[in-house]
């Protein structure tokens, strides 16, 4: 819209020197012909402004509708050339400045076609001109501004495609740049074998949930989950079986907590989870859903015998107050759970 209203601008100046044009005698035809050029041209610049204000121009495959545009601008420039007497290559010279619009958007095939629209379309003019009127013509002259005027529009065509493959490169560039910063923001915050937080991404949240607890007087839960026998389930089955192991482990994890609650692994077959404003009651009824969904998952379409199961501590903070000893508490937990029996 802003390269529209810029257009639109550029043009208004235009029509003020053609009328300029007018009052000096430069022209074939009488006021009221000009006038109805002039009423024409903007008729359908009104109607390129409401297709972009109301959206109809969302329904074209460009939507900025540059090709449109510039067209029926040249069409425009190629009248009042037509009117015209001995002054032609002004408007010609016009043209270069509404071509230099397409530059950010137009590619080499669609600058061809606006180009060669405005050559063949002042070389027609000037035939028929030529033909019909040879009086209002000086036939050589016009011919070296065609020369002239093709040879500038080809070079302006090349820069101007030039520049359009220079615009989506970095297009793409930045593109590509959002992608693998994306990537790295996900690295950075999540465990790539298992999908969930990593333990800095993990640490960062217990302490906002730390703060918020302070300042709201609510209470939450860590969880220490380990993985009985791993060591057990990789020297028998293989890492690659073991990897699995955790990833199924994951994704009971993920499906037992809610979307606010925030669950991590923190190493090995350690995992720990944060559970918000919730009370040890609700965390065990969460975390015994969580013992027996990995007890009762059935592996043997991974490996036959394959049996997983795990013991999880639990602590909540208010017991504590301090981010560490309720850690501290749920890991101490945890070993105990592992020394009772285990799953």
């Amino acid at each position: 819209m802003i390269r529209h209203l810029a257009a639109v601008l550029c043009l208004f100046i235009f029509s003020l020197v053609t009328l300029f044009f007018h009052y000096n005698g430069l022209y074939s035809t009488d006021l009221s012909t000009l006038y109805t050029v002039l009423f024409f041209f903007w008729a359908g610049i009104f109607v390129f402004t409401i297709m972009l204000r109301s959206g109809f121009n969302k329904r074209f495959a460009d939507p900025s509708l540059t090709i449109p545009q510039m067209l029926w601008g040249t069409l425009f420039l190629l009248i009042i050339a037509y009117l015209l007497n001995d002054w032609r290559g002004l408007m010609l010279m016009s043209y270069f400045a509404m071509l230099s619009f397409g530059f950010f958007k137009l590619r080499l095939r669609e600058f061809l076609t606006v180009g060669l629209f405005a050559i063949l379309g002042y070389i027609l003019i000037i035939l028929y001109i030529f033909v019909f009127e040879p009086e209002r013509i000086n036939i050589k002259l016009e011919l070296i501004q065609i020369l002239v005027f093709s040879g500038t529009v080809f070079i302006m065509l090349y820069t101007g495609s030039s520049i359009n493959r220079l615009r989506e490169r970095s297009k793409q560039q930045y593109a590509e740049l959002q992608a693998a910063l994306e990537v790295n923001k996900r690295l950075a915050t999540t465990d790539e074998l298992t999908g969930l937080y990593n333990r800095r991404y993990f640490m960062e949240k217990l302490a906002q949930q730390k703060a918020l607890s302070e300042r709201n007087k609510s209470d939450f839960v860590i969880f220490y989950c380990d993985l009985d026998h791993f060591k057990h389930i990789n020297d028998t089955f293989g890492h690659h079986t073991g990897d699995i192991v955790l990833q199924k482990f994951s994704e009971i994890l993920k499906s037992s907590i809610r979307e606010i609650d925030y669950a991590a692994r923190f190493g090995g077959e350690e995992f720990v989870g944060l559970l918000v404003d919730t009370d040890l009651e609700n965390a065990k009824k969460v975390t015994e859903r969580i013992r027996h969904s990995l007890e009762s998952f059935n592996f043997n379409d991974i490996a036959p015998s394959l049996q997983s199961t795990v013991s999880i501590g639990i602590a909540n903070f208010k017991e504590f107050n301090t981010i560490q000893e309720t850690l501290m508490s749920a890991d101490n937990r945890m070993y105990h759970a592992k020394h009772t029996g285990r799953n």
